[in-house]
Order: C-alpha cells, then sequence, then structure tokens
C-alpha cells in the first residue's frame, strides 16, 4: 500500500526536500517503533555509493526500517557531504520506488574532543539539520566526563529543539581509558544521563564503551563486546528510558547480534562490513575481514569491485601511507571509479549488500517493523 508521508515527515526535512514522498522519518520513531516491538534498528555507515542499493531493496522487501549514517571523520575520507549525503539517501529511495518503509539519516559520531571544538562541532549540526538529518550522536567521549557532559549538553540543544533523535556517548569506544577496566562503568552512565536530564537534555540513546571497536580486527584481536556489562548500564538508565546503541558490530557473529535486545540494545551500527562488500574482501563468517600477517587484505576476484582496481587502491595505499585500517581513505580517493564500475560488478555487490542486510535485519528482529513507525512519526 502506498502511504503518503508528506504530513509525516520532520520539518528540515519537509523544507529540505519539499516534493520529495520517500517516508524520511524522524529517527526517534525508528528507536520508538523497536522499543515497542523489543526490535532493534540496522544503523549502516556509507562511505561510497555501492552497497545503498542493496540495503534499500533488502529494507523494501521485508519491511525493515534502517538508518543511514555518515560520521564526522567519515566526511573527511569519502565523497560525501552532509547535503550530499542526504541526497543521495533520498535519491536512492525515490530510484527504488520505496514510499512505504520509513528509514532515518543519521550523524554518526559528531565528535567534539575539546572545549574548543564546540563552536566549530555546532556549525555542522546546523548543516547536518539544513542538510534533512533526522537522527544525531554527539560524541564527546574523547573528553573527561564533566567536559563531556558540557559539551553534550550545549551541542545537543538544536537538536532538541527540533525534536529529533539524540544519542549521546560516554566511554571512547575501544579507547582503554575511563575506568579501571577501560569500559564505561553502570554509576557513570547514571550520572551522565541524570545531569543531561536536570540540563533539559533527553537524549533517547547512549553509546558506551563496552569492549567493541570500529573496523577490522587484525591478527589475534576478538569481538569481546560484554553483554552483562551492557545490561546492568541499561538497567542504571532506565529511570529516563533511555536505551543503548550499539557500535562497531562488523566482526560479531549474527547469534550475538541476535541476543543484543536482551541487554538494552535498541540500535546497532555496522559500517566496516558495507566497505569490505564493496572493495569484495575475504571475510569469515561473521564479517570480519581475513588478512594477513602483515595486516593485508585478501580480495575474492568473484566479489566487489575489479581485481584491477583493487591492485590499484593497494598500491596507492602502499604509496601514501594508508594501509590496513586506513585503506577507508581510498573511498574518497576511488569515487569516481567506484562510481563508474560496469553494471555485471554493481550488481554483485548490491546482491551481497542485499543479503548480508537481510541476516541483520533478521537477528535485529526488525523485519515487518516498517507499518508500526508510521505510529510514531
Amino acid at each position: 500500500m502506498v502511504k503518503s508521508s508528506v504530513d509525516k515527515r520532520p520539518e528540515n526535512v519537509r523544507k529540505r526536500f519539499p516534493n520529495s514522498i520517500v517516508p524520511l522519518f524522524n529517527g526517534k520513531a525508528l528507536i520508538e517503533a523497536a522499543r515497542k516491538h523489543n526490535a532493534m534498528i540496522m544503523a549502516a555507515n556509507i562511505r561510497c555509493r555501492l552497497p545503498v542499493e542493496g540495503i534499500v531493496t533488502a529494507s523494501m522487501s521485508s519491511q525493515s526500517p534502517v538508518m543511514y549514517e555518515i560520521a564526522k571523520s567519515e566526511l573527511s575520507y569519502t565523497e560525501f557531504t552532509p547535503a550530499g549525503f542526504a541526497e543521495f539517501i533520498v535519491a536512492e529511495n525515490e530510484r527504488l520506488g520505496n514510499t512505504s518503509v520509513p528509514f532515518a539519516i543519521h550523524g554518526d559520531h559528531i565528535t567534539v574532543k575539546s572545549p574548543q571544538e564546540v563552536e566549530s562541532v555546532h556549525a555542522l549540526i546546523e548543516e547536518e539539520i539544513a542538510a534533512g538529518f533526522t537522527s544525531f550522536a554527539i560524541d564527546a567521549s574523547h573528553m573527561e566526563n564533566e567536559k563531556n557532559l558540557t559539551a553534550t549538553s550545549q551541542l545537543a540543544k538544536s537538536i532538541t529543539a527540533q525534536g529529533l533523535n539524540l544519542e549521546v556517548e560516554l566511554g571512547e569506544i575501544g579507547a582503554k581509558s575511563g575506568s579501571s577496566e577501560g569500559f564505561t562503568q553502570p554509576e557513570e552512565a547514571e550520572w551522565f544521563i541524570r545531569e543531561l536530564d536536570k540540563n533539559g537534555i533527553h537524549p533517547n540513546l547512549l553509546a558506551i564503551n563496552n569492549g567493541s571497536i570500529h573496523g577490522t580486527y587484525f591478527g589475534t584481536a576478538q569481538e569481546g563486546i560484554q553483554l552483562d556489562l551492557t545490561r546492568r548500564i541499561w538497567q542504571a538508565i532506565q529511570p529516563w528510558s533511555v536505551d543503548i546503541a550499539q557500535h562497531g558490530i562488523t566482526g560479531t557473529s549474527v547469534d550475538k547480534i541476535s541476543t543484543f535486545i536482551q541487554y538494552g540494545i535498541r540500535k546497532g551500527n555496522v559500517g566496516t562490513l558495507w566497505q569490505n562488500i564493496s572493495f569484495g574482501l575475504a571475510m569469515t563468517q561473521n564479517g570480519n575481514a581475513i588478512t594477513t600477517e602483515q595486516r593485508e587484505y585478501i580480495k575474492r576476484p568473484y566479489r566487489g569491485v575489479p581485481d584491477e582496481l583493487w591492485r590499484e587502491m593497494c598500491a596507492w595505499a602502499q604509496e601514501t601511507g594508508n594501509t590496513a585500517g586506513n585503506i577507508k581513505k581510498a573511498n574518497k580517493v576511488f569515487a569516481a571509479q567506484m562510481n563508474a564500475l560496469p553494471l555485471s560488478f554493481k550488481k554483485r555487490i548490491t546482491d551481497h549488500a542485499y543479503e548480508e542486510a537481510i541476516r541483520l535485519f533478521e537477528a535485529t528482529r526488525s523485519i515487518g517493523l516498517a507499518e508500526s513507525v508510521w505510529d510514531f512519526a
């Protein structure tokens, strides 16, 4: 059934895309629908255009809402600006005929590392609001907790004024600082959310350091998300009805992901997986790239971009010192070549992304959730 999203879209989206009918909704509606139905929202970090058709098509066929997101850091090593990113996501949903499955556009890791950066980060938030973003993650976790609280409280005001979805972060993801364990602690989380509430800031999601990392697990490193700790943190912040945002899911088994909701995780970020699919890298069944002892990736000739293009990317990485995890910076340098790939290569990336998206929608229990999102929009 074709529905009308005209009156359901947030004000900033109606202003930015006045003639669009795709259901780009407030991220808060997706989170609230997931909360009602004991589900999770899959959030996909998009570093290049190639996997998006597969994700959109999977979302439509399974009626699974999705967040398309891009981090502040990703804006520096991809072809996208905030406006360009929102335009592309909306255009793909329009091209593929999505009129019924709500989605959100999320500003991931809007990072502020010092009080001096607050003004420039505020400008980025305003730019993303104007671009049509409907969900935002303020990340001041690099600073000590008191400074994090102050910066988050300042930066969140323009987001909450629009009534848009807000994620905050306590404990730098992947870092070994803060407590003796290096992980976010329940009492810290309770303090943080309580003090934000006193400041008139009511986030929907809290991102934490619970043992995940961003990117690839190299060598003997293993996925180590601490779910019992996660549940204790979630329980500590339930007086304010705040759920957990799980970052760094690439490399985590689908079986484990399927248990996340039992621990208060309402949104799960998947980023590097889509890059692995686009590049055609060898992966474990958990989606982690298979690498050599020298932290070099292994390319599958029947996956992703053409082998010739991959060899060119690797040569560039060696010459510029962007090997291992920094291969992500190739997304910007080779964007034009990836966008101009023959249809056969685009199709195999689309098909692979579709299958992985379906697996994630199943694991997050979000299949069929689209109908409920309309009720909260």
